[in-house]
This record gives C-alpha cells, sequence and structure tokens, in this order.
C-alpha cells in the first residue's frame, strides 16, 4: 500500500465499469481536474442536488475542480455498484466528510487543487486521500511550526533549506490524507498529530486507528497522498 502509485492512461480509466472491490480492498485515483471531461459523461453525471450546491462557489476553477472531484467519485462509485452515477446522492457527516447512506461497508474521499483532483473508494476500512499544489509560493520556515508535530519539525529543520519545501509539502499532504481517513479532517490541530516515516511510506496511530500512508509527486511537482486502514490493500492510481 505505501508504494508509488502505478499509471493508467484516460482510456482504461473510462472503461473501470466493473471495479469490484473484495472486502478490504480499496482505489485511490489521481488525476488532472480537465482531465475528467474525457470521461463518458453518463458515467460522471453528477446528481441535481450536487450540481447545485457546486454552482454556489464563486470562482469558477473551485467548480470546476470540485464538480471534476464528485464525477471522478461518481464514475468509481457506478463501477463498484452498478448504479447510474447521477443515482448517487451524498450525505456528509458531522466533519463535512462524504458518505453513502445505506452502503455500509463502503468508505469514500475525494479532494481537489491546484488543477488536480483525487478520489477514492475502499470496501471495508478507511481512508483517506489529498491532492496539494507546488506553484505557489510557501514559507514553510514560518508555517511549519503551525502544522507540525515537534518531532517533525526537528527533523524539518535538520535538512538543508534547499530539501525543505519538497519535504513539507509532502508532510502535509500526507498529514492532511491520514486525517480526512480519521474522520477529523483540519478539525484537528496538525501539530499535535506526528506521522511517522516508515520504509517508503508513513504511518499514523490515531484516535485507535492505525494508518498506512504514502505519496507521490505529480508532473507539475504537485503532490498526491494516500491513507489506509492498515491490512486495507489500497492501490493508489495516477491518470496519465
Amino acid at each position: 500500500m505505501q508504494g508509488a502509485a502505478g499509471c493508467i492512461d484516460g482510456q482504461a480509466l473510462a472503461a473501470l465499469e466493473d471495479l469490484g472491490l473484495a472486502a478490504r480492498e480499496g482505489i485511490a485515483v489521481a488525476m488532472r481536474a480537465e482531465a475528467v471531461a474525457a470521461l463518458p459523461a453518463a458515467r460522471r453525471a453528477l446528481p441535481p442536488e450536487e450540481t447545485a450546491r457546486i454552482a454556489r462557489f464563486q470562482q469558477p476553477q473551485d467548480r470546476l475542480e470540485r464538480e471534476a472531484a464528485h464525477g471522478l467519485l461518481r464514475h468509481l462509485l457506478g463501477g463498484l455498484l452498478g448504479r447510474a452515477p447521477e443515482t448517487l446522492v451524498l450525505a456528509r457527516d458531522g466533519f463535512d466528510r462524504p458518505f453513502l447512506p445505506g452502503a455500509d461497508d463502503l468508505d469514500l474521499n475525494l479532494s481537489h487543487g491546484a488543477g488536480w483532483v483525487a478520489a477514492a473508494v475502499a470496501r471495508g476500512g478507511r481512508l483517506g486521500v489529498d491532492v496539494e499544489g507546488a506553484a505557489r509560493p510557501v514559507d514553510w520556515d514560518s508555517l511549519a511550526p503551525h502544522v507540525m508535530h515537534p518531532a517533525e519539525l526537528a527533523a524539518f529543520r535538520g535538512l538543508p533549506a534547499a530539501a525543505r519545501p519538497a519535504r513539507a509539502l509532502e508532510l502535509w499532504a500526507v498529514k492532511e490524507a491520514c486525517l480526512k481517513a480519521s474522520g477529523e479532517g483540519l478539525s484537528a490541530a496538525p501539530q499535535r498529530v506526528h506521522v511517522v516515516a516508515e520504509g517508503e511510506g508513513w504511518r499514523l496511530d490515531h484516535r485507535g486507528l492505525s494508518l498506512r500512508a504514502g505519496s507521490c509527486v505529480l508532473a507539475d511537482g504537485a503532490r498526491f497522498a494516500w491513507a489506509a486502514e492498515h491490512g486495507l490493500r489500497l492501490r493508489p492510481l495516477l491518470v496519465v
């Protein structure tokens, strides 16, 4: 689960109509937001409630990415459940985390930002995904104490200055994916949460959950991260 994301092309994703996840299996997919439009329209259609919700956001890019992320998620869910995507009406819990009423064995998550979207579905385990852009300059040296655990901060400050931005972006994406898997999202104080490097990935033991996480760099330097409950076989895929 912690290894690098596999790659598929858009045609392979469009053909993914019979997902067929077994118990304790999941899939996480990241792709360019505009590329979602290449999927068959019927496979990414949103219900009227979601369309109206997205239309309330003021920024066109925000609407584009939200529509794409939800369209990608509906594509995966429709293939898994054998249902028309526009019939899949999601609800949200107290932390604004989406779920599908009546599908208690499924966990799902989505993310968008900087022109990228990610969506994930699992059967029988918790998961989270995050995409974080790299184009906007960030003063990580000033921000780090507010988002990093003291142990993470010490390791970060021990790196050469040139290596710090990439490590900080990776750590932030991984931490957000983990906190989305735990259900808290950014309602948690990130500086109190310690993700630990483990092999090629990361580990977080938190709120009774043992999570394993990984990430990869996207084409423009952005970061795609995924996290899953230990024992859940999560397959991360990047659409190229």
